[in-house]
């Protein structure tokens, strides 16, 4: 089974990444590839709960990466991205914390890595 990581660089909201990100994902779970999911940089606010981008009219996206272990993609969040960034763990949605040794290992254990920025 080939393995896959996405890095997810970018925030949230305001550019298509993140939403372009998620399809991605489905699109490798649902054919049987072994994809992981890394949160880093302004990444990291993808995680977090209670998002409301309402006012600009835009879908939730903690709900889209909620739902991504059902497709069988792993989530995970750069724990220094969160820390530069001020976020505490109990502010982001279920996803295991990574540190940077791990990203590394991760990375390497990959078949091919695809970056969202």
């Amino acid at each position: 089974m080939k393995k896959v990581c996405i890095l997810i660089k970018s925030c949230s909201y305001g550019m298509a990444s993140a939403g372009e990100a998620y399809r991605t994902i489905v699109g490798l779970a649902g054919m049987e590839v072994d994809t992981n999911v890394v949160l880093v940089d302004d990444g990291v606010f993808i995680a977090m709960k209670g998002q409301d981008p309402s006012e600009i009219e835009m879908q939730s996206l903690e709900l889209a990466y909620t739902s991504i272990g059902e497709f069988g993609a792993k989530l995970y969040v750069h724990k220094e991205s969160m820390e530069k960034r001020g976020v505490k763990e109990d502010e982001i949605i279920e996803a295991n914390m990574l540190n940077t040794d791990g990203l590394k290992k991760i990375i390497n254990e990959m078949d091919a890595v695809i970056t969202f920025t």
